[in-house]
C-alpha cells in the first residue's frame, strides 16, 4: 500500500517542474497580496509576513510599529490546485523587533490504490510552514534579520517528513532607495523514506524607489532577483513591479514575473488595494495563458499595522 501512494504522490509533487516541481516549494510561493500583485516582488518592503519574505525590513523605520495579517491563496489551480492558509505578524522596537507566523498548504483529495489499482481509501496531503525571526537595526541605513523555521510535509500517514530551515538578510535605506540582498531556506534535508530532498534554497536580491511621493500621489517601483540553488531546479527568477496609491486610501498594482525554465512558470501580475484606519485589503490575480500552470491563481491578504 504505501509503495502505490508513493508511485501516486511523487509524480505530483516532484515530477511536475511547472506546476509543483520541487520539494516544499509552497515555502517560496507568495505570502502577501500587495507583493505578489508586483510581479512577485518587494523583497525590501515591509510587510506583516515579513518573518516568511525578509525580517530584516521591520526595523528600517527605526521606531515602534506592530503588523498583523492573514492570507488566502488558491495556488495553481489547473495543476497542483493547492489552497495556503498563512498568518504572521511582527512586533518593532527601536533597534530591534520579532517576527512570527504558521503557513499551511493543502492539496486535494487523491484515492489510494493497492498494485492493481483497486481503490482503497484516501487522503489530503499536507505541509505545515512555523517560523519565528529576528530583526536589528544596526545605525540609520541598515538593518539585519534572521529567520527559523520548522517544516513539515505529510503525503499520507506512512510517508511523513520534517525539516529546519532558516534565512539570513541584509538591507540598506537612504532616502527613497531600498536595497537588499539575503538568502532563503537553508536547511535540512526532507526525506520521504525513498529519497532525500533538498530544500528550495534561493539567493535573493531586491531593489525598491520611490519614483513620487507627494500626496495624495504616489508610485513606487520594485525589483527583485533571484537565484535558486535547488540541484535539478537551479535558476534565476526575477519580477518587475509598479504601485500607484493615492491618498494611502486606494492602491493600483501591476508587474510581471519571469522564472527559468527549471525553476517555474513565467506570468504577469495586477491588483489593487483598500486601505482605512491602519487595515488593508489586498488583492493579487496572476495572468496566464491556459497551458500555464499559474493560469487564475487567486490571491487575498488582510492586514492591520500601526
Amino acid at each position: 500500500m504505501r509503495k502505490s501512494c508513493l508511485v501516486i504522490l511523487m509524480p505530483l509533487l516532484f515530477a511536475l517542474p511547472d506546476a509543483y516541481g520541487q520539494s516544499v516549494s509552497f515555502l517560496n510561493s507568495p505570502v502577501d497580496a500587495r507583493l505578489a500583485a508586483l510581479g512577485n516582488t518587494g523583497y525590501v518592503l515591509l510587510s506583516p509576513f515579513a518573518v516568511q519574505h525578509n525580517s530584516a525590513a521591520i526595523t528600517l523605520e527605526g521606531k515602534p510599529s506592530l503588523g498583523i495579517g492573514a492570507t488566502f491563496l488558491k495556488w495553481q489551480p489547473k495543476a497542483s490546485d493547492a489552497t495556503l492558509f498563512n498568518a504572521a505578524g511582527y512586533k518593532a522596537f527601536n533597534k530591534w523587533g520579532i517576527t512570527a507566523g504558521v503557513r499551511s498548504n493543502k492539496f486535494n483529495e487523491i484515492i489510494k490504490t493497492d498494485d492493481h489499482g483497486t481503490p482503497r481509501g484516501s487522503f489530503v496531503p499536507s505541509e505545515l510552514d512555523l517560523s519565528l525571526g529576528l530583526a536589528f537595526r544596526v545605525n540609520t541605513r541598515i538593518s539585519l534579520g534572521m529567520s527559523f523555521r520548522h517544516l513539515s510535509s505529510k503525503l499520507d500517514d506512512d510517508a511523513a517528513t520534517s525539516a529546519i530551515a532558516s534565512d539570513l538578510s541584509f538591507l540598506y535605506h537612504r532616502d527613497d532607495l531600498r536595497l537588499g540582498l539575503g538568502v532563503s531556506n537553508i536547511g535540512s534535508k526532507v526525506d520521504y523514506g525513498r529519497e532525500k530532498y533538498t530544500l528550495p534554497t534561493r539567493l535573493k536580491s531586491g531593489v525598491a524607489y520611490q519614483l513620487l511621493d507627494k500626496q495624495p500621489h504616489a508610485l513606487l517601483a520594485t525589483a527583485d532577483l533571484f537565484y535558486q540553488i535547488t540541484p535539478g531546479y537551479s535558476g534565476l527568477a526575477s519580477g518587475l513591479g509598479a504601485e500607484y496609491s493615492y491618498n494611502n486610501l486606494l492602491a493600483f498594482r501591476a508587474g510581471y514575473h519571469f522564472e527559468g525554465k527549471d525553476v517555474g512558470p513565467s506570468y504577469a501580475t495586477v491588483g489593487g488595494g483598500l486601505q482605512f484606519a491602519g487595515v488593508s485589503l489586498d488583492l493579487a490575480y496572476m495572468i496566464a495563458g491556459s497551458g500555464n500552470p499559474m493560469a487564475q491563481t487567486l490571491m487575498f491578504s488582510l492586514k492591520w499595522s500601526n
